[in-house]
């Protein structure tokens, strides 16, 4: 239950046809890790297809913003990579040779509409100008007229005698009129495009007022989008035609699978799928094989020499938002405790010690299931709030105040040395739960007698010397307990040539570490004690007021700051006791992690939508 499991190596023979096939079928398992291994066959060689991909990258680059979704369908079929590619590189030629006449005229339609808005934020701002637009656009021949969109906080530039220039500035942009001599005209266009300004055409059906202008280019505007949403329809409609959805989704496959698996060892007729999984007798990934159509014989073996299985921490719904701290020093080892489901209990206990109050641990819930919706690791805060609830009671505290609620137990203030003493026990408790985790480890290893012989003698003697202080007649068992490693010591001084010096540094060792890190429980204790003297501090600076709004808004922003700071620190708190205190004892994090092959993913390459 508590033991971290090694992923078990498959092997899959398919035919070559049913490669590709294969692997997707097995990624969509979310269960396989590849990992290639054979030493008579070769790696997939394409050249074919990375031609052909090639190809379909330049028809990307021109096209990919008129093409629609993807379309995955129920699933791959079996066939040949490169028939495959062929088949849907000559639906996507077929599609440009219909299609090419319809994205010109949008093209086009868009660069007008652009410039359009751009005139319409100009015209916007304008509400009286002694300048005729018809005859500004149609000025000439010895005359030009320009009007550029300069970038932001631009200077003018120096402007050529002969020109008269005229600035407008809305709340956009920064626009710019300019009328001179055709060849001082020319002479702004290059000095202005240094400046990297745009030019904007100035259609001639303006008029020469400004209100008919804008109603003009309002109207235009709309025109211009009913034109291009017809021209997407009709595009759509033609990569309907053509099935152009279905042969994307083929090439993006076979472009995942290139990448996933070119590594695959191939023959002349089969394909070779080596690799890990988490299904433990394969029945899964069988089903799914079976459901795709997909021939091949699979099995489960035994790695071949050198290869190094993964490892998977396999836990209940509530213990898996607890697999975070193991993983913050790797994955556990094939060897090794999973702690995750004792940190289900332990880190809620700790936390809601350290921040018992009941409205406060309630809040914290609410953003926990808020948040966990899209961040599942949020079940943690949970966990925590309604473990400050219960402390809460405890301690006789909601929302900071102590005078609501009675305590089921004490005031953290009035009694502060049962409030310290508790979780020095409670450490106790979990050191020794490590030691003895760490015996259990060694059972797995197949070394629980030379556990028993020194850290067995090392849990006797922290134990004994722990009781001594209740009862003074355990350090006769401290006594027993130090023989007993002495002992141990010399077994291995004589049978292994370990040196009985550095044995006996080993236990100076352990046992101040014992020590140091047992005080450091008294942490829980004291951060619980802070969190109601900041409460009390809350409270009092809002009874200080008389006015009733005041007196809600202190304590509001103040219930705010004690959940997103202090909660913060004990959170901190909590996961340094469970990383030095607890973990120290047993977690080595020697494993390899699991890392399942995921299908592909159908990417966004269309903004076209049909009306």
């Amino acid at each position: 239950m508590l033991r971290s499991v090694p992923t078990r190596w498959f092997e899959l023979l398919t035919a070559r046809e049913d490669l590709s096939a294969a692997v997707e079928t097995l990624a969509g398992t979310l269960a396989v890790e590849l990992e290639s291994h054979s030493e008579t066959t070769a790696p997939l060689a394409v050249p074919d297809i990375n031609a052909q991909l090639e190809e379909y990258a330049h028809l990307a680059r021109r096209y990919q913003p008129y093409w629609p979704e993807p379309d995955y369908g129920a699933g791959v079929a079996p066939k040949l990579l490169v028939e495959t590619m062929r088949e849907a590189l000559s639906r996507l030629y077929a599609w440009r040779d219909g299609a090419e006449p319809k994205v010109r005229d949008f093209e086009r339609l868009r660069s007008e509409a652009t410039e359009l808005e751009l005139l319409r934020d100009l015209l916007a701002e304008i509400t009286t100008s002694g300048l005729n637009l018809e005859r500004f656009a149609s000025a000439g021949p010895a005359l030009a007229t320009r009007l550029y969109v300069l970038p932001p906080e631009a200077r003018v530039p120096q402007v050529p005698p002969a020109v008269i220039i005229q600035s407008v500035t809305t709340k956009a942009h920064d626009f710019l009129f300019a009328v001179g001599p055709r060849d001082e005209i020319g002479l702004l266009d290059r000095e202005l495009v240094a400046y990297k300004a745009r030019r904007v055409s100035i259609p001639i059906f303006l008029g020469d007022d400004w209100q008919v202008a804008r109603r003009r280019v309002a109207e235009r505007i709309d025109t211009i989008s009913r034109e291009c949403q017809s021209l997407v329809d009709e595009i759509l409609v033609i990569g309907e035609h053509h099935r152009l959805a279905t042969a994307l989704a083929d090439i993006h496959r076979l472009e995942w699978f290139l990448a996933h698996a070119a590594q695959l060892p191939v023959s002349e007729n089969f394909g070779w799928v080596t690799g890990w999984t988490s299904d433990p007798d394969g029945a899964q990934l069988q089903r799914r094989l079976d459901a795709a159509g997909v021939r091949g014989l699979l099995r489960l073996v035994e790695p071949p020499p050198g290869k190094r299985a993964p490892t998977v921490m396999r836990n209940p719904w509530w213990a898996r938002p607890f697999e975070l701290f193991a993983r913050l020093l790797g994955t556990p080892g094939g060897n090794e405790v999973d702690p995750s489901r004792l940190l289900a209990v332990l880190v809620p206990l700790m936390f809601g010690y350290m921040f018992g109050d009941v409205g406060q641990g309630a809040v914290l819930v609410v953003i926990g299931f808020v948040l966990s919706r899209r961040f599942p690791i949020a079940k943690i805060l949970i966990a925590g709030g309604l473990a400050a609830i219960v402390f809460g009671f405890a301690f006789g505290s909601a929302f900071s105040r102590e005078d609501i609620i009675q305590p089921l137990w004490l005031h953290p203030l009035e009694a502060p040395i049962p409030l310290l003493v508790i979780p020095l026990v409670g450490g106790v408790i979990v050191i020794m739960l490590g030691l003895v985790l760490n015996g259990v480890e060694a059972s797995w290893r197949g070394e629980l007698a030379n556990w028993w012989r020194l850290d067995a003698a090392v849990l006797s003697l922290y134990l004994s010397l722990v009781l001594s202080i209740w009862r003074f007649e355990f350090m006769a068992v401290a006594a027993a307990a130090l023989l007993w490693y002495l002992t141990g010591v010399a077994w291995e001084s004589r049978h292994r040539g370990t040196s009985i010096g550095g044995g006996l540094g080993h236990l100076l060792e352990s046992t101040m570490q014992l020590v140091v890190n047992t005080i450091s429980f008294a942490r829980v204790g004291a951060f619980a004690l802070a969190h109601a003297g900041l409460s009390l501090a809350i409270v009092t600076i809002a009874d200080i007021s008389r006015n009733a709004a005041i007196h809600i808004v202190v304590m509001v922003i103040g219930n705010i700051f004690v959940i997103v700071l202090e909660g913060l620190v004990v959170f901190i708190q909590t996961t340094r006791l469970v990383l030095f205190e607890f973990f120290i004892r047993f977690l080595r994090g020697e494993g390899r992690v699991f890392r399942p092959l995921t299908p592909p993913a159908p990417p966004q390459v269309s903004n076209l939508r049909r009306t």
